[in-house]
């Protein structure tokens, strides 16, 4: 077994929304793929929509439950 730290195929599908360099990234992710949602917009938000789908913090689930509290739909 390996002491290895990085990042796994798993890590990379999750947010630490605890940890402010994964929450600033999933924020400018989101900002860049939906230009019409605001950084203070999500940051808003973030922590309420965490707290639906807990204990996941799955990015897919995390930008969907945002979408839907933003009212974007997918194109």
């Amino acid at each position: 077994m390996s002491d290895e730290k990085g990042n796994t195929p798993q890590d990379r599908r999750t947010v630490a929304l605890s940890e402010e360099h994964e929450r600033r990234y999933f924020i400018e992710q989101f900002v860049s793929d939906y230009p019409g949602a605001t950084a203070a917009q999500v940051n808003e938000i973030l922590d309420e929509t965490a707290s639906a789908i807990a204990p996941s913090e799955s990015m897919d689930r995390l930008s969907d439950e945002v979408k839907l509290r933003l009212g974007i739909a997918d194109e």
